[in-house]
């Protein structure tokens, strides 16, 4: 019984020990859930998103300082202003639409000089399609000069240069005020040499034809055309 007694209290002694130890130990820290938070790459600030603030009732000046500090992506044309006006958006955040949507470039200064492309009527149609005028789009800037090497070609460029000191010969076709095509014949009698002379402007229109065997005198007259219509 004495074995008995003194097992007991040895137990008795190392539960009040144990339970005294988990008193003393301080309490788990549950580890909370951070706030969810927005993503740092805002997503483009739109028209529709725009009328989806004044919908919500935000106040002019808390979308005007989202539109100044976001990445702004707006449509802003005469019909895309009156859809914001019936949506409901003041006029004070579409000014700051407009004031959002960076301004074009000013055109580059014109130095004044009327530029003239000479070529070929077959550089000419090859380069544009079927018509003598180039082709429907007019010519852009990047266009070159590409063909056009005959010796009449080149007598024209000649010519230019010492009967139209006005003009300005260029083999950049995207610059040119006016294109000289010329279409030279061969063949005998009467049509032996002959040369077709087009002067076509900008948007395409033909303001001077000829048809002579004297290149200089139809160049003079196709330069008095050009210089007539640059006025």
């Amino acid at each position: 019984m004495s074995s008995l007694r003194t097992v007991c209290i040895f137990l008795l002694s190392v539960s009040a020990i144990s339970h005294a130890r988990a008193q003393e130990q301080p309490a788990a820290v549950t580890a909370s859930t951070p706030a969810t938070t927005q993503s740092g790459a805002s997503a483009k600030i739109t028209n529709a998103r725009v009328v989806e603030m004044a919908k919500l009732g935000l106040d002019d000046d808390i979308i005007i300082a989202r539109i100044k500090h976001g990445i702004c992506d707006f449509q802003l044309s005469d019909n895309d202003l009156m859809a914001l006006k019936n949506a409901g958006v003041s006029s004070k955040v579409v000014a700051a639409m407009l004031d959002a949507v960076p301004a074009a470039p000013p055109p580059l200064p014109s130095d004044g000089r009327v530029r003239v492309f000479v070529t070929d009527s077959q550089s000419w149609e090859t380069r544009g399609s079927s018509s003598a005028g180039g082709n429907s789009n007019g010519w852009g800037a990047s266009s070159s000069f590409s063909g056009g090497a005959r010796p009449q070609t080149a007598e024209i460029v000649k010519t230019l240069n010492q009967r139209c000191p006005e003009l300005t010969v260029t083999n950049v076709l995207g610059k040119a005020d006016f294109v000289i095509v010329l279409d030279h014949e061969g063949g005998k009698g009467l049509l032996r040499h002959r040369n077709k002379i087009a002067v076509f402007n900008h948007d395409g229109d033909d303001i001077f034809s000829d048809s002579t065997r004297e290149l200089g005198n139809a160049v003079k007259d196709a330069c008095a055309a050009m210089t007539k219509s640059k006025k």
